[in-house]
């Protein structure tokens, strides 16, 4: 079941509030408050083995969390986090699990349920989009401009993190199939190619630096350009190219890597 109360951009909104709040890694969790008794029964459920997070020594960290106001998630419980929350634009507790008419699924059965995805050497610049590791059981939000909002253990760190796309081993994104998204429908096809900055580049509204700008990306920033889109500006010379998605932007080819 879809529905349009739930948008790629009230995700995004979503992710970047649970951002701000204190969060730990909780296998199987969906924000909802670190309580003794919530640690409790999803122990039960995942186990004490060494891959799920409730080992004894995770469990006391755990447990020295409750009362602190601290929320526990996994990355694929803070997307269904969302859709449960009974909001449009999102929020903690998790309210509507088993009655939102929403199916309890893994990172795994969300990507195979999605009927838009792609390679993500194809990523489109489009907010809300889930990135997924096949390789490594994984996914995270995409915000944009080369960020991703993920649930994390390891490395990049223990909660919700703000990363870079770059950050880690990313294979395929896909539209979560549990909501709408706003706007042109995301374009699929070998006719995107990500790329990185090389240096600074002003996003201008047509392939012209005489055109409205649009905002400005900094060196090493990740986008995705539309191949084949490269358009001169005669009144400077520059070859300027299409940055996928809507509405229309441009930026100078030079930039790209």
């Amino acid at each position: 079941m879809t529905t349009a109360k739930y948008t790629n951009t009230g995700l995004v909104k979503h992710a970047k509030a649970a951002l701000k709040l204190n969060t730990k890694y909780m296998w199987g969790g969906i924000l909802r408050p670190i309580t003794s008794g919530y640690i409790s029964m999803l122990r039960g459920i995942y186990g004490t083995g060494s891959g799920t997070g409730y080992t004894d020594l995770r469990y006391s960290a755990l447990e020295k969390l409750v009362g602190k106001n601290y929320y526990g998630c996994d990355c694929v419980g803070l997307i269904k986090s969302y859709y449960w929350s009974g909001k449009p634009d999102g929020g903690t507790g998790s309210p509507d699990y088993g009655k939102a008419g929403f199916p309890d699924t893994n990172a795994g059965g969300m990507f195979s349920a999605a009927k838009i995805k792609g390679d993500i050497s194809a990523l489109p610049e489009r907010e809300g989009l889930i990135v997924y590791s096949k390789t490594h059981p994984h996914v995270g939000i995409y915000i944009g401009g080369g960020y991703v909002i993920e649930c994390t253990l390891g490395a990049r760190g223990d909660g919700v993190v703000k990363t870079k796309l770059t950050d880690f081993g990313w294979e395929y994104w896909f539209e979560c199939p549990y909501i709408s998204y706003e706007g042109e429908k995301t374009t699929v096809g070998a006719s995107m190619k990500r790329c990185i900055l090389a240096f600074p580049a002003a996003v201008r509204s047509k392939p012209s630096a005489k055109s409205e700008k649009l905002g400005r990306y900094t060196a090493g920033s990740t986008v995705t350009i539309v191949t084949g889109s490269e358009t001169k500006d005669d009144s400077t010379g520059y070859i300027y190219v299409r940055l996928s998605g809507e509405p229309e932007r441009w930026i100078v080819k030079s930039a790209v890597k």
